[in-house]
C-alpha cells in the first residue's frame, strides 16, 4: 500500500514559513553588519592614509579609527598590504582604462587626474616611509598590464609577457613617483603622452612576430 504524503496543518506550516523568513532576515542583518563594519574599517584606513605615510600605519591604528577590535580587523583582512590592495582596486583600478590597441596598453589619464588633484594621498604611497606600498600599487598596475594583454589578444607567453606587462607597470610608477618628487606640475594630459612615450616603444616591439 502506498504511503500516503505528510500533510501539515496551516498552523504548522504558517510555522516553518515563520521560521524560515526569520532566518533568512537574521542572515540579511549578519551581511548588512559585516558591510558596515568592513566600510567603517577602509574609511579609517582611508582617512589615515590622508595624514601619515602608509608604512607608518598601524592595525592598531586602524582598529582605533574604526572603532573596531583586532579580531573584528582580522576577520576581515589578513593583513595591512591585503587592506591596502583591496583599496587600490576599489578606489584606483577603475581610473586606469584598459586600452589593448593603444601604444602602452592603458589609458591612465582619469588617473593622472585624481593625482593631480590629491597627490597628497599618493605621497604616502610613494614617498618617504611608504613601506610595501609602491610594490602593492606595480603588482595591481601589472595584473591590469596582463589584462590589457589578454583582452588585445597578444601572442607573447611567459617571461616575455610577464616581462612587459611588468615594464608597462613601472613605466606608470616611474612617471608618478617622478611627478610627485618635482612638485606636480605638468597636467595629466602631458603625463599621460609621457606615458605613451615611454611604455609605447616597448610594446611594440614585443608585438611584433
Amino acid at each position: 500500500m502506498a504511503a500516503r504524503g505528510i500533510r501539515r496543518s496551516p498552523a504548522v506550516a504558517r510555522h516553518i514559513s515563520a521560521n524560515v523568513s526569520q532566518r533568512h532576515a537574521a542572515a540579511g542583518n549578519k551581511d548588512k553588519r559585516v558591510r558596515r563594519t568592513r566600510a567603517r574599517i577602509d574609511a579609517a584606513f582611508v582617512e589615515l592614509l590622508h595624514r601619515r605615510s602608509y608604512g607608518n600605519i598601524r592595525v592598531a591604528d586602524i582598529c582605533r579609527k574604526a572603532d573596531v577590535g583586532r579580531a573584528t580587523f582580522y576577520a576581515h583582512y589578513r593583513n595591512k598590504d591585503e587592506l591596502l590592495r583591496s583599496q587600490v582596486q576599489r578606489i584606483v583600478m577603475p581610473m586606469l582604462r584598459i586600452s589593448p590597441q593603444s601604444r602602452c596598453l592603458l589609458d591612465a589619464t582619469t588617473l593622472f587626474e585624481h593625482i593631480y588633484t590629491s597627490p597628497h594621498f599618493y605621497k604616502t604611497l610613494m614617498g618617504p616611509g611608504s613601506g610595501t606600498a609602491p610594490r602593492i600599487l606595480r603588482d595591481c598596475f601589472e595584473a591590469h598590464a596582463r589584462k590589457a594583454l589578454d583582452a588585445g589578444g597578444d601572442p607573447n607567453s611567459g617571461f616575455k609577457r610577464s616581462a612587459l606587462a611588468r615594464f608597462v607597470a613601472s613605466s606608470l610608477i616611474v612617471i608618478v613617483d617622478c611627478w610627485l618628487e618635482r612638485g606636480g606640475r605638468e597636467q595629466p594630459r602631458e603625463l599621460q603622452d609621457l606615458f605613451a612615450i615611454l611604455a609605447g616603444p616597448g610594446v611594440r616591439a614585443c608585438r611584433q612576430p
